[in-house]
């Protein structure tokens, strides 16, 4: 009792003596999946159409998962887990649809470091447009205050940022904590522009780092004359089918800058939709919406790629699911596949997942409240749901 009254003590004066980021991160303490009610938000508007899907509930399926995830039965294990939605449509069927006590179909579930694989998307659809010439141009074309602080960023490319191997520095221990401030700072046009620092040449080793989607979003505005999300919505979000308008969380209300590496809040059966379009190679109602050509490129092994392996997701990447093992793209994970087109997937803090198998027809979803397992047995599951699927040509 006396520890807490001593923290209650200081708390003022330390959160006198803080940056705003690091303000919000006392208050808040850790990212949390009601983050989209406290972050001011965009809207992004959906379609008029929705994409439909046949419920044809598999026991199938739901037993092959049960015993991937230790659990008797998914109710349970979708409950003892946290998880919010939990979601497999193969074709136009959905043969899972499970959700976790006090969500629904209608609950908003947040996206985390899955908006960053629609970033990709975003990117490719601009690229599409002929709104940007190609992923070789240098960021300084579009953000060159960058110049102003060190000339090298004229050597960093798109790709460079979609592929992670930008060479900026990221350090998530003090007093940097990088982390910290790329999720909670209230200016992250300005963070992006004026704390990014170069570590190394471009296009040597693969870091995890968030300041390469804050500097997409900078380059997605500026190619693009609007916000993020108003963009995303005409261009994608609109074409997908959603049955929903989406949200895009902001770093505050004045900077009005979208979370680029996390803030993307919608129902979990159009996060699906989502994946569903990847799946289909960018048609949906046999209209195209990103370029198969695009989806392609976005997911093909980085030349750079064995020489990237200087971090804990790096390796865990490389060694993979399979024994073909797997790789990173543009802002997607990837899983190689003998004979068969490879999977991929998105992948976001407390677990978020959205798989996509094109061999096997599938998308799995997963999104939830906290990990509940280790993360990477939601992908080891879906894999071998895939790999099933494929061998039997039926589930």
């Amino acid at each position: 009792m006396k520890k807490l009254a001593l923290v209650f003590l200081i708390l003022p004066s330390l959160l006198a003596g803080c940056t705003a980021s690091n303000r919000r991160a006392l208050l808040r303490w850790d990212a949390s999946v009601k983050d989209y009610l406290y972050f001011p938000s965009r809207d992004i508007e959906a379609g008029t159409i929705v994409r439909q899907f046949n419920s044809q509930p598999s026991a199938n399926v739901e037993s092959f998962l049960s015993k991937a995830f230790h659990s008797k039965d998914l109710p349970s294990f979708v409950n003892k887990t946290g998880t919010q939605a939990l979601i497999v449509v193969k074709g136009e069927d959905i043969l899972v649809e499970e959700y976790g006590k006090g969500y629904d179909k209608n609950s908003t579930v947040t996206s985390f470091s899955v908006a960053k694989s629609i970033d990709s998307a975003i990117i490719g659809a601009l690229i599409d447009q002929n709104k940007i010439p190609s992923v070789e141009e240098s960021i300084t074309t579009y953000i060159p205050e960058l110049l102003q602080r060190d000339g090298r960023f004229s050597r960093i490319t798109i790709r460079h940022l979609l592929c992670m191997t930008s060479g900026i520095a990221y350090k998530e221990n003090f007093p940097r904590m990088d982390n910290t401030k790329t999720y909670f700072d209230p200016d992250l046009r300005n963070l992006a522009i004026n704390n990014t620092l170069i570590e190394e040449e471009p296009g040597l080793h693969f870091l995890y780092n968030n300041y390469n989607p804050l500097l997409l979003g900078l380059v997605i505005e500026r190619a693009c004359g609007q916000s993020v999300s108003s963009y995303f919505s005409k261009a994608i979000w609109s074409k997908i089918g959603a049955e929903e308008k989406a949200s895009w969380s902001l770093d505050s209300k004045k900077s009005a800058f979208e979370k680029m590496e996390s803030g993307v809040n919608a129902r979990a059966m159009d996060f699906v939709r989502f994946g569903c379009m990847y799946r289909d190679g960018g048609k949906v109602f046999g209209t195209r919406v990103i370029s198969k050509k695009w989806i392609d490129e976005s997911l093909r092994e980085s030349s750079v790629w064995s020489d990237s392996l200087n971090d804990e997701w790096g390796r865990r990447i490389a060694k993979g699911v399979s024994a073909q093992g797997g790789y990173y793209g543009y802002f997607w994970y990837v899983i190689k596949r003998s004979g068969a087109e490879n999977d991929f997937f998105a992948f976001g803090n407390k677990g978020q997942v959205i798989y996509v198998s094109p061999a096997a027809n599938l998308v799995c979803a997963r999104f939830g409240k906290k990990d509940g397992i280790p993360v990477w047995n939601y992908i080891q599951a879906f894999y071998d749901l895939a790999s099933k699927t494929i061998k039997e040509d039926s589930i």
